[in-house]
Formats: C-alpha cells, sequence, structure tokens
C-alpha cells in the first residue's frame, strides 16, 4: 500500500518500550497514569491504523488493557474509527489485518451486544474464513457460521464462555498450527495453492487425535478444500470438505462448506448432490453468500424456480 508507514527497528523499539510501561504501571496499580500513557502513544500514531506498521499492535494493546481493567467499552471508539475506515478500504484494497473485525467482534460480544458482534465475526469469516479465529473464543466462530435462525435460539440461551472452560491445546501444539496457518494465508495471498495446502495439512496434524473433537479441525478441513477448489483441483477438494461438513454436523451446519460442497460437485458434474447442498447453503445464508460466482447461483435458481 503506497500510504504504509514503516518503522524503523529503533521506531518499534522505542514503541514497544513505551507499551511495556504502560503495563508496568497498570501492574503497578497506576492505573490512570497508564492510562495516560497508553492515549498518548494511540494520538501519536496517526489514523488510520491500517496505515502504520505497528498500528493493529497498538489496537491490540488497547483493546488488551481495557479487557483486563474490566472496561472493554473503553476500547470500543478506537475500533469503530479504524472500521469504518477499513470497511471503505475493502471496496479497492486488501485488508491487512482481518483479525481487527474479530477482536471489534469480540468488544461487542463482551458486551452483550450478540448483533453487531456477529456482524463483525461474519465480516472476519468472509475474509480469511476459520482461521483469523484460532486464538480467539470458540463462541467467535460458532457465531459467524450459524444461520439467521440458529443465531436467534443462541441468543436467547447465551451464556458468555470463557476462555477457562474451553478445552485448551497446549502452548507448543497452539504456536505451531499458529506458524503453520499464518504460511498458509501468506501462500493463498500468492495464490500457491499447494503449498498452502501443505501448510494447513501441517496444523491440522498437530491436533490430538480423534482430530474430529477439535473445532480447528472443521475451520482446517474447510481451508484445505477451499484451497483446492481455488486451485480447480475438484476432486481433491471433496474429501476435505466432506470431512469438514461431517465435523460441524447438520444441527450446525456451515453454510460456506455446504455452498463449496455444492459447487465442487456441480464441477464434476454431479447436478443432484450439487443441487442440494446449493440449496442447503441458500436456505441458511441466502443470495449474498454466492456473491463470488453467480453461475451457481443461476444454477440453483433453475433447480428451485427462485
Amino acid at each position: 500500500m503506497s500510504n504504509s508507514i514503516i518503522y524503523s527497528p529503533e521506531q518499534e523499539e522505542e514503541f514497544f518500550d513505551h507499551i511495556d510501561q504502560v503495563y508496568a504501571l497498570a501492574e503497578s496499580g497506576a492505573y490512570q497514569e497508564a492510562e495516560v500513557l497508553l492515549l498518548e502513544i494511540e494520538e501519536s500514531v496517526s489514523d488510520p491504523k491500517e496505515n502504520h506498521s505497528i498500528g493493529n499492535i497498538l489496537l491490540d494493546s488497547i483493546f488488551s488493557f481495557y479487557e483486563q481493567a474490566g472496561q472493554p467499552e473503553k476500547a470500543l471508539p478506537f475500533f469503530v474509527k479504524e472500521t469504518d475506515y477499513l470497511k471503505e478500504l475493502m471496496k479497492t484494497d486488501t485488508v491487512k489485518h482481518p483479525v481487527h473485525f474479530v477482536t471489534l467482534g469480540g468488544i461487542y460480544y463482551a458486551l452483550n451486544d450478540l448483533d453487531q458482534a456477529r456482524v463483525n465475526f461474519k465480516l472476519a469469516f468472509s475474509l480469511k474464513k476459520g482461521s483469523v479465529f484460532q486464538d480467539f473464543n470458540p463462541d467467535f466462530l460458532h457465531i459467524a457460521r450459524i444461520s439467521a435462525e440458529e443465531f436467534e435460539a443462541f441468543k436467547k440461551d447465551f451464556v458468555p464462555q470463557t476462555d477457562a472452560e474451553a478445552e485448551d491445546l497446549t502452548e507448543e501444539q497452539q504456536s505451531l498450527i499458529d506458524d503453520f496457518c499464518e504460511k498458509a494465508d501468506l501462500e493463498l495471498d500468492k495464490e500457491d495453492y499447494p503449498a498452502a495446502v501443505s501448510y494447513f495439512n501441517k496444523a491440522l496434524a498437530v491436533l490430538p487425535e480423534p482430530k474430529e473433537d477439535w473445532e480447528a479441525a472443521g475451520w482446517l478441513q474447510a481451508s484445505i478444500g477451499d484451497a483446492y477448489f481455488n486451485d480447480s483441483k475438484y476432486t481433491e477438494a471433496l474429501e476435505p470438505l466432506l470431512a469438514a461438513q461431517y465435523i460441524y454436523g447438520d444441527e450446525e451446519a456451515n453454510p460456506f462448506v455446504l455452498l463449496r460442497l455444492g459447487e465442487v460437485y456441480f464441477e464434476l458434474n454431479d447436478h443432484k448432490n450439487a443441487g442440494d447442498y446449493l440449496w442447503r447453503a441458500y436456505k441458511l445464508e441466502g443470495e449474498e453468500l454466492f456473491e463470488d460466482d453467480k453461475k451457481y447461483l443461476n444454477f440453483l435458481k433453475k433447480q428451485h424456480q427462485l
């Protein structure tokens, strides 16, 4: 991006020193002084933060600070302001840090505004699928992928799930998965789909057995299938997509996986299965799910006279 502001190693070191000071002050009980310093750092970095090499780190630091203080609502204005810019950017360019939308959704989640949380989780999912959710509360990915009807039921029975309630991978396992998925995403950006598949498979191999018991297995299998699909390797895409569908199950069906399965079957000239899966995806998310390629929607409309 031509407007990017890249910090020198010396500038980055100074920035991180100041952030460390914020947390040192907070830990010593000097919360007000820590907040003043944090806001001074924020003001020194011009908007939009997306254009700075340390911008997303600054926003994450703001969220972490207020989250630890039990005041996530104080982080909200900083994220909303940045979000307005990112939504405009998306019309013409690529957002470098789609995790921003997961964090914003997490703030709304903490404030019990599930409708706004879902808007941002779905946006993050549309940009990077499940991989961007890997370090967050499992509820976030669940909210992003369930149908509108399931979401209404979810809201009625909503009890916030804390990270402590979720079964965790070891730090080493999570670090490996994060590393492999980050490398896979870089390969996807370069459209090197075989390399991306290789890294996603390495991430999948880290999960303990039985792998299907881990929520990460669902989005990893879906990511593998999606990479194969984008590489026009439809036969190879089928197995991981079916595995992902099995992991998610019928009760919590993933609209994206249903869509990709329908598209794969269409490309393999299995129009019966194509119609079945595309119709299920359509019933969950409607026409907006079919924005990338209208030929599948046109096929479905002919089948069901939509």
